[in-house]
């Protein structure tokens, strides 16, 4: 049974646009000295932002990186995923600033928010610890999580939007955690109907035995539960993990608090579509950032009717695509503040012109 703050919020989330807020925003970049949408996606990405801020000009410069961490038990050696160990030498290096998302939102300056909501051992120092378990379960077997589990997990991702609102203009989510990946493509399937071939991510294998052996587990996995999936939430706690649930709340607690967020990577997009089977209109708060050639990854993409900002191909994760997205965004919005201030600048001195007598 889903928890009342989730209900509560799911019950009170409203369409974020409306069409006189975006003819009036229309008006806004017309009256700029470019040509209309020369500035492309980044323009269009731009508008989303404002609207969801409800201004012309949103602020941009706190912008946050929220990185959900967790483990999972199906991690076995024929699904291609190498367990916590794999999970804990990832995270130390974003911790270090040694991935590519990590260095860049340095030196970008965008607030690093590492969330361990499902990671198993010790804690990291750096990381902002919101366990509700120590790793899913393997879903080939059992559950993956207890409804106490997904509910807490729920309400830790909306209690860090809520938390986001208040220090951030914009952010983006992101999942790490070895095995993560296919749990959100069980859970794709459960959610969509559609078979394994068509829902797992395989970006991180080389090996077409791997490939195979992991549409495999999904497959028989998804046969398992089928009775037990008979809703998306369901099939978030048969099948998912902490950290996906915990993205998921984050987003619905986001559109209550009109917090723009890019939702980056497979596992995040996956998310999205949680969050909006759960209240539709929450998928307004949402920008997708880029994505790589990943069947399942453009399938969700497709699902949500969406196109991602950047068309980069790359497969790198923990919010590698956001980061990129965020700093140009952030600059098409100084760009609109900028271009705008030239304009009045101009108006006044115009009129201050036309006010000055001629001289004889």
């Amino acid at each position: 049974m889903i928890s009342s703050r989730i209900r509560e919020l799911a019950e009170n989330i409203r369409p974020l646009f409306d069409d006189q807020a975006a003819q009036s925003l229309a008006g806004f970049w017309a009256s700029l000295p470019k040509a209309a949408g020369s500035l492309g996606r980044l323009e269009y990405a731009a508008k989303h932002v404002a609207l969801v801020r409800e201004t012309t000009l949103p602020a941009f410069d706190r912008l946050g990186l929220y990185v959900f961490c967790g483990d999972h038990g199906i991690c076995t050696e024929p699904v291609g995923a190498d367990g916590p160990e794999a999970t804990r030498r990832e995270l130390l290096n974003f911790l270090r600033g040694d991935l590519p998302a990590a260095a860049l939102a340095r030196e970008y300056g965008i607030d690093r928010v590492v969330v361990d909501c499902g990671l198993s051992g010790e804690p990291e120092q750096g990381t902002h610890v919101y366990r509700v378990c120590e790793g899913a379960l393997d879903f080939a077997v059992t559950a993956a999580l207890s409804e106490d589990q997904l509910n807490a997990a729920l309400e830790v991702g909306a209690s860090l939007a809520s938390e986001a609102a208040r220090r951030h203009d914009f952010v983006a989510i992101s999942q790490l955690g070895s095995g993560g990946s296919v749990s959100a493509s069980a859970v794709l399937g459960a959610v969509t109907g559609r078979t394994a071939t068509e829902v797992t991510f395989v970006d991180d294998l080389q090996d077409a035995e791997l490939v195979a052996a992991r549409r495999n587990t999904i497959q028989l996995a998804l046969a398992r539960h089928q009775l037990d999936t008979v809703s998306p939430l369901a099939a978030l706690r048969f099948l998912g993990g902490a950290e996906l649930a915990a993205m998921t709340g984050f987003i619905l607690a986001a559109a209550w608090e009109r917090l723009p967020v890019f939702a980056d990577g497979f596992c995040a997009a996956v998310a999205a579509l949680l969050a909006r089977s759960v209240a539709p209109d929450s998928i307004d708060v949402v920008l997708f950032p880029g994505c790589s050639t990943d069947a399942a990854w453009s399938s969700v993409l497709e699902t949500l009717d969406v196109v991602p900002l950047l068309q980069l191909e790359a497969t790198e994760g923990a919010g590698f695509h956001a980061v990129l997205a965020m700093h140009l965004v952030a600059g098409i919005l100084k760009c609109g503040r900028l271009l705008a201030a030239g304009v009045v600048a101009r108006r006044a001195d115009d009129e201050k012109a036309q006010e000055t007598p001629e001289l004889a």
